[in-house]
Order: C-alpha cells, then sequence, then structure tokens
C-alpha cells in the first residue's frame, strides 16, 4: 500500500457484527449457516447446504435430533489475504476491430503505458479490457469495417495470461461479457465521465465484508430449493387409491380430498370392519345375484297382458249383453212398413208402361238424383209448362210434364222422412262390434278354452262372441237375428269373465309392487355390500392412505416454513444488509472521495446518499444542480476520476486498473497531478494506461523514474491494412546504451544454443534491442540529452556539447541498421515480401558490430 493510502475506519459497528447479531436471534440451522460463510468467505457449498438441511429438518422436528448450535460469538481475527489479480499478457488477437493478429501485449505488474495517435489501434485494446471487466460502460465490439467479409467476420477473441495470487493462468476469451476473474477490473475512460458526474450510481462491487451478506442470503434461498425440492418429492401426483373405490361410497368422497386436511382418525373408523366382513360380502354378494335373476318381470308382464286381453273380452261381451234384441225386430218391422207404403205409392202413381224398367231400388236412386239435381238448379216449381228438360234442354211435351210432376209427388218429403226416420231407428237397435277388437278377444278366449286346463269361462264366451259376431251382420243387414237370446247368455258369460278380470287385475298389481320391493331390495344390497367393499379395500390401503396424508401434511409444513423463513429470517436479514450498505458503505466512500476530491483538487459538490430497491447509491450536486451544468470539462474529468478512485479503493482487493485517455481536456498542472496520483495508485495496484497524449505519458514516466521505477512503455502503430502494431519503447534514463548493449550481448550468447525455431525469435528480439539501443545513443550521446521522448523541456544548456564534427559518419551507420531493426523486430507487422526473409545470425552479429564501432568512433574523442 502506498505510504499516503489510508484505511477507513467504521468503528465499532462492522458488517460482520451486523450479521452475527441478527444470526444470534435466529434458528440454530441459520446460525450454523452464518457461522460456517464467515469462517469460508464464499457461498454456501453444496455440501454445507445439505448440512444445514439436515439441522434445519431436525430443528423444525421433520428428522433426527438437530445439531447444537451455541450463540455465535465474533474473534477478533485478521482479514484473510485478499487474491491479487495480474494481467500477464494479451495475444492472438482476432476479429477486434482493425488490430493485428500476430502483436502481443506483455504487462508490466506496476505500470503499463501504451501510447499512441489517434486511430493507432489502442481503443482496440481498451475495448477488449472493458468487455472482459463488465463495466458500466463496455462496448460491443465490431469486426474490421474496412474489410469486405464474404462469410461471417471472425467473432471477437484473444488469450489472455494472468496471474492470481501468485499462479499464473491463462484463457481463451471469446467476447464474453464479464469473463470471471477479470470482472475485478476498474476501467476509467471518457465514456464514464458523465456517469460518474451526474448519474446516481450504485456501487459495482460488493465489499467482503458485505458480500457475506449475500452469501448467507444466497444460502437460505438455498435452503428454501432444497424445502421446494422435498416438496416436489413428496408430491404423489395423481391419487393412486382413488381408482379403487366407487365413487357412491362414503368412503370416495374421504380418498377424493385425501391430503393435509384429512383426519387420520376418520379413515381408521371407515376402516375397521369386523371380522366377518368377507363372509358377510359373501353372503351380500349371493344375495344380490339371486334378486337379479328374479322371474318377476317377466310376471309382471304376463300378468298385465292377460288384464288386457280380458278386459277386451269384458267389453265385447258388455257390448253384446246390451243388445236389445225386441227393439231391434221392432225397427226392423217398422222398416219393412215404411218401404212397402212407399211402393204402394209408386205402384199407384206409375204404371209399368210408363217406367223404362221394373221399379227397384236402382230406379228409385235416379228418381232421386234426378231430383237432387233440380234442387242445385235452384229449380224450386219445376217442371211447369214451357219448361225444357233438364239434361237435354228440348221442351217438355204434357205427357213429359206430367211424368216429371208425378215424380215430384213420389218424392215427397213426407214418405222420404218416413223411411228416413224408421231407418235410423233401425240403426240405434244394430249391435256393431269393432271387428279388430271382436277377432282379438275372440282369439284369447279360444286360446284359453284350448289350454290343458282352461278356466270355466272360456267355453261360453267363444260360443257368446261368434253369436255376437253373427248378430252384428244379421244386423247390419237388417235382417232378422239368427241367434236368439243372446244379451242373456252375454251376460251369464260377462258375469264369469269380470270376475276372472278382477282376480287378474289385482295379481298384475301385486306382481307390480313385489317388483318394486324387490328393485328397492335388491338397491339396499347392493348399496350395502359396496360400502362394505370400500371399507374392506381401505382396511387393505390404510397403510398407503396414511402415508399419502403424511407426505401431504409433512409437505404443506415445508411450505408454511418456507414462508415463515421469507416473512422472518430473509426479510430481517434484508433489513440488515441494508442498514450495512447504506450507511457503512456510503460512509466509508464519503471518505475516501474527499481523499481523492483533495488529491486531484477536483471542484467541491455535495455528495448525496440514497437507497433504492435496497441498493446504496451516491448522487452529486453543486447546489441544486447537476455538477455537468455548472461545472466545466476539465472539472468534470477530476470529479469523475475522484469518484472513480474512491470507488476502486472499497474494493478492498488488489486487481487492474485501467485508464483510457484519463486527461483529456485536463491542463498540465492537473496532467502532473493525475500523474502523481497514477503513479502511487500502481505502487499497490496493476495500472494500465491508454494515451495519445505525449506529455502525459511523459509527466507518468518522469514520476516513476524520479522515484527509480520502471515503466513499460508501448508505442502503438498504425500498420495500414492493420491496427495496433505494439512496439516496446524504452525509457531515456533507465535504458542507457551501455546497459542495452548488455542485454543485446546476452542474447547473441543465447543464440547458438538455442533451436533453429528459436533462434529466430531470438534474432527477432535482439533486433527490438538494437532497435532501442540506436533511439538511446541518438538521444543520450549524439544528441546529449538536449531533448529526449516523453520529456516536456528542451535542454538548451547541453547544446553545446554535440560535436557535429562527428555527426554524419554515425548517422550513416545507425540510420540504416535502425530501419533495418525496424524491418526485423517483433513490434512491426511486415510486407509480404519479407516474411520469407529472415534475418541470419551472422547478419545480426554484423550489424551489432558496425553498431558498437560507430559509438566508439564517436566517443573516442
Amino acid at each position: 500500500m502506498a505510504i499516503d493510502e489510508v484505511s477507513v475506519n467504521l468503528g465499532d459497528t462492522t458488517p460482520r457484527r451486523l450479521l452475527v447479531d441478527w444470526a444470534n436471534g435466529q434458528d440454530a440451522w441459520v446460525r450454523q449457516l452464518t457461522a460456517e460463510t464467515i469462517l469460508s468467505r464464499q457461498a454456501p457449498t453444496e455440501s454445507l447446504l445439505n448440512a444445514v438441511y439436515t439441522t434445519f429438518r431436525g430443528e423444525k422436528g421433520l428428522g433426527e435430533a438437530s445439531l447444537d448450535v451455541p450463540k455465535l460469538e465474533l474473534a477478533v481475527v485478521e482479514s484473510a489475504e485478499e487474491e491479487t489479480l495480474e494481467l500477464v499478457s494479451l495475444a492472438g488477437v482476432e476479429g477486434v476491430n482493425a488490430l493485428a493478429a500476430d502483436q502481443q501485449l506483455d504487462f508490466d505488474s506496476e505500470l503499463t503505458v501504451l501510447f499512441g495517435q489517434n486511430g493507432s489501434g489502442k481503443t482496440g485494446y481498451a475495448r477488449i479490457l472493458k468487455r472482459i471487466s463488465a463495466v458500466r460502460t463496455a462496448e460491443d465490439i465490431l469486426p474490421n469495417a474496412h474489410i469486405l467479409h464474404l462469410d461471417l467476420p471472425p467473432s471477437p477473441s484473444a488469450q489472455i495470461a494472468y496471474r492470481l495470487s501468485g499462479t499464473e493462468s491463462s484463457v481463451q476469451w471469446k467476447n464474453e461479457a464479464g469473463l470471471v476473474p477479470f470482472t475485478r477490473i476498474s476501467v476509467f475512460d471518457a465514456s464514464a465521465v458523465l456517469l460518474h458526474v451526474d448519474s446516481d450510481l450504485g456501487y459495482v462491487y460488493t465489499p467482503a465484508e458485505l458480500a457475506l451478506f449475500a452469501h448467507v442470503a444466497a444460502g437460505i434461498q438455498g435452503i428454501q430449493h432444497h424445502i421446494s425440492t422435498e416438496v416436489a418429492a413428496l408430491a404423489p401426483g395423481s391419487n393412486p387409491l382413488l381408482s379403487k373405490f366407487a365413487r357412491e361410497t362414503k368412503v370416495y368422497p374421504l380418498i377424493e380430498t385425501l391430503g393435509a386436511t384429512t383426519e387420520l382418525a376418520e379413515l381408521d373408523a371407515l376402516a375397521s370392519v369386523p371380522d366377518t366382513a368377507d363372509k358377510d360380502r359373501e353372503r351380500l354378494e349371493s344375495e344380490i345375484a339371486a334378486l337379479r335373476s328374479n322371474s318377476l318381470e317377466a310376471l309382471v308382464s304376463n300378468a298385465q297382458e292377460t288384464q288386457r286381453h280380458l278386459t277386451r273380452l269384458h267389453r265385447a261381451l258388455l257390448l253384446a249383453q246390451g243388445f236389445d234384441e225386441e227393439a231391434y225386430e221392432i225397427a226392423r218391422k217398422g222398416l219393412d212398413a215404411e218401404e212397402k207404403r212407399r211402393v204402394e205409392a209408386r205402384e199407384q202413381l206409375f204404371t209399368s208402361d210408363e217406367l223404362p224398367g221394373p221399379a227397384d231400388g236402382n230406379w228409385q236412386d235416379f228418381i232421386v238424383a234426378g231430383d237432387a239435381y233440380r234442387q242445385h238448379l235452384g229449380r224450386e216449381h219445376y217442371p211447369n209448362a214451357g219448361d225444357t228438360c233438364l239434361y237435354c234442354m228440348q221442351e217438355l211435351g204434357p205427357l213429359a210434364l206430367h211424368l216429371l210432376t208425378r215424380y215430384r209427388t213420389f218424392l215427397d218429403e213426407t214418405l222420404v222422412q218416413q223411411v228416413t226416420d224408421t231407418r235410423t231407428a233401425l240403426d240405434r237397435t244394430r249391435l256393431i262390434l269393432d271387428e279388430t277388437e271382436l277377432t282379438r278377444a275372440l282369439e284369447f278366449a279360444t286360446e284359453q278354452r284350448d289350454r290343458e286346463v282352461p278356466p270355466a269361462w272360456a267355453s261360453t264366451a267363444v260360443e257368446v262372441l261368434a253369436a255376437a259376431r253373427s248378430v252384428a251382420q244379421d244386423t247390419a243387414d237388417a235382417n232378422a237375428v239368427s241367434f236368439a237370446g243372446l244379451p242373456g247368455k252375454a251376460k251369464v258369460s260377462g258375469d264369469e269373465v269380470s270376475q276372472a278380470l278382477v282376480v287378474a287385475t289385482g295379481t298384475a298389481q301385486q306382481l307390480v309392487e313385489d317388483k318394486a320391493n324387490a328393485a328397492s331390495t335388491l338397491t339396499t344390497k347392493q348399496k350395502e355390500l359396496a360400502e362394505l367393499t370400500a371399507r374392506i379395500e381401505l382396511k387393505r390401503n390404510l397403510a398407503a392412505a396414511r402415508e399419502y396424508v403424511r407426505r401431504a401434511k409433512r409437505a404443506q409444513q415445508l411450505e408454511k416454513l418456507s414462508r415463515v423463513i421469507s416473512n422472518g429470517a430473509a426479510k430481517q436479514l434484508t433489513v440488515q444488509s441494508k442498514l450495512a450498505s447504506e450507511d457503512l458503505v456510503n460512509k466509508n466512500f464519503e471518505t475516501l472521495f474527499a481523499e481523492e476530491c483533495a488529491r486531484l483538487r477536483a471542484p467541491h459538490v455535495a455528495l448525496r446518499f440514497q437507497g433504492r430497491s435496497g441498493q446504496a447509491q451516491r448522487k452529486k450536486v453543486v447546489a441544486t444542480y447537476k455538477p455537468s451544468s455548472v461545472l466545466s470539462e476539465g472539472e468534470q474529468k477530476v470529479l469523475a476520476l475522484a469518484d472513480f478512485l474512491a470507488e476502486s479503493r472499497m474494493r478492498g482487493t488488489k486487481a487492474p486498473l485501467v485508464f483510457d485517455d484519463p486527461v483529456t481536456s485536463l491542463d498540465y498542472r492537473r496532467l502532473d497531478e493525475v500523474a502523481a496520483r497514477i503513479q502511487n495508485l500502481a505502487e499497490a495496484h496493476q495500472v494500465i494506461v491508454l494515451t495519445h497524449n505525449i506529455m502525459f505519458a511523459s509527466a507518468l514516466i518522469s514520476v516513476r523514474q524520479n522515484k527509480k521505477l520502471r515503466t513499460k512503455i508501448y508505442e502503438v502503430r498504425d500498420g495500414g491494412e492493420t491496427k495496433g502494431i505494439l512496439a516496446p519503447d524504452v525509457e531515456p534514463r533507465l535504458d542507457s546504451p551501455a546497459d542495452l548493449a548488455k542485454r543485446i550481448n546476452m542474447k547473441l550468447q543465447e543464440i547458438p544454443g538455442a533451436e533453429a525455431v528459436v533462434q529466430d525469435a531470438l534474432i527477432k528480439e535482439t533486433y527490438d534491442l538494437i532497435r532501442a539501443w540506436c533511439e538511446s545513443f541518438v538521444e543520450q550521446e549524439l544528441l546529449q540529452n538536449v531533448t529526449q521522448r516523453y520529456r516536456k523541456n528542451i535542454m538548451m544548456t547541453r547544446l553545446s556539447k554535440i560535436d557535429s564534427s562527428r555527426l554524419d559518419a554515425a548517422i550513416a551507420v545507425i540510420e540504416p541498421l535502425f530501419d533495418r531493426a525496424c524491418e526485423r523486430m517483433t513490434g512491426h507487422s511486415h510486407a509480404a515480401e519479407y516474411l520469407s526473409i529472415k534475418p541470419t545470425l551472422t547478419e545480426l552479429q554484423e550489424d551489432w558490430e558496425k553498431a558498437k564501432a560507430a559509438r566508439t568512433v564517436y566517443i573516442a574523442a
């Protein structure tokens, strides 16, 4: 830690103390979870969650006796050393803007500076670092926009080597946003300025102490997940017992609603059956079988059929009994008398010569039809003298007129009416029987008569029905009846049949009642059997039913406990976490922010803290305005830097800090202050700076060199079609020609004994050093440090020490040597024609000898 780094004291109330005090007010399983989390300082493992869940189940009476977990006591211990993250190298870059794929960026453990002009490729490297760290201002990475891709462009990727607490590892980055462990990296760039100045910012990290709250909360959620898993395992799905019981039984509703609310006592009561239950069931099954096979249905049908036949037969006999033979004979004789009178009237009116044929019924019908036609024509007084015939329309002669007048006399209404009335009276006395009904009645009576043991009434009934048929036909023809005494015989037979009908009706009614009673008995027996069978089945499955209820009750209990956890321990933990984060973290940040503002001479702003959704947030204002509305760009930049650095210091871990052009818009005085602050940070963190400002790079190098500290410097160059060509640079006051010469000689000693492939690489690295040697020789010896790279001032007092007489000779050697070194060094992308031409060891040795000779000649005087 740098000398002026101040550790902020949170006082006696620490997040850990809040967590312990909270845990001591909770169940044993919560204390166990909290204690183990504090000791491990990490999220609970699955094995720990299993152990804590066992304690939870035992404590809630759901398992074996729980572990005795005493109250927690917070021991005063030193915090464990946090892991230190360092970037080692970035190589094999593909698909990132136009960055060259053959470059390797090696990072210094303290300070690495990438200097280059706009468009040289620095931003590509910065985008990779922002992408892997998942900072707030990370950007999507695009491929080379100046190349036509026939297929999909390659996905961004790179090989990243890193060191975590001394252990070196590497990972292949494939465009992931937020790649562990690089999410610890903090990045500051131009787009972060307004974010750190105006926005309501939460904290991008969780301090180690506060992380304990998140770990314990994750553990509680893990226990609830265990609960959910057990509840799901306890749930049987569909009820496997329901199909075993009939729906109409008393057992069915209980099994249908089997669950956590089921009373086991009710189950036991229904499952309690006598020892004779199986025998009782067999008896009921036998009785039901007997009831189902009963012939009552057929008996009822036969009895009702007999009743219907007797009713029909009785009805026919009643009609025969009601026939009045005397009235019929009187009416028949009266009709004969009236018919005779009419015949006599016809004979008196007409002679046989006057009629076209015999005066029979046809003739009479003809006369009646003619008169009906007259009435139809409305000829009331027809015939009269001068009338015509109604049919042939010829005038009536005297004879015809006289004949028609006699026709009308013959058809006098009095005679006609008398015949009609007499016929009507006859019709009323006739015996009228329905032939169909009579036939069916006669068939039934005949069938009964022909039985082996016929009923007493059958023979008489057959005779009476046959006589009735004959009489009915006689009366229909208006003849004298051929069977005398029908009513009397019909009465005798009717009385006999009536008695039989009464018996048949009673039998049918009794059978119907018996049938109904049998159906009711069958229903009762069937219900009794169903209930007994269900109870026997319940007894057989009682253990399964009790287990089903037990699991349901346990699942319900677990769900209730999970809700208690959510509303109790989890909610209280959230309150404690919010208290720790909003109070302790904000106080810590406020102190650090004030320190950074003082170091950077940032303008004064009011720092306000506010909580949203349980998260601590900070906001800056100038009076009541946003800082960006009042402050200059330079003031906003240092204010944003102060906010960024304060937040970075709160991490409590050592991880890289990346600054991408941090001094844009700053004046030179603040530029030096920022450089000094970054150098100070580099003593405790790995710092990476990307800048195009030569004065800022110079200030960084200068402040490091004043403390005799080295800086890894890369010049990032534009290679034309590709960008991001990395040229390792030298530090003027630390890389002297003599020092570089020693390093070159060491390389020359290594090359002869190396393998061919390794030799090629070593030769390129040696040319890197020769190039640096040329620059150092020119700056420090040819030009006598009058002007140096990364230095603000020109030392005019050293101008007279330059020996101009030897410059041309030295330049003649150094300039072409420098060009060759540039062509052969590792930091350059080479044209295709140079790729197949590899410098040899002999050429390297010759070039180095020329360089040494030129220096020797120049400094000889």
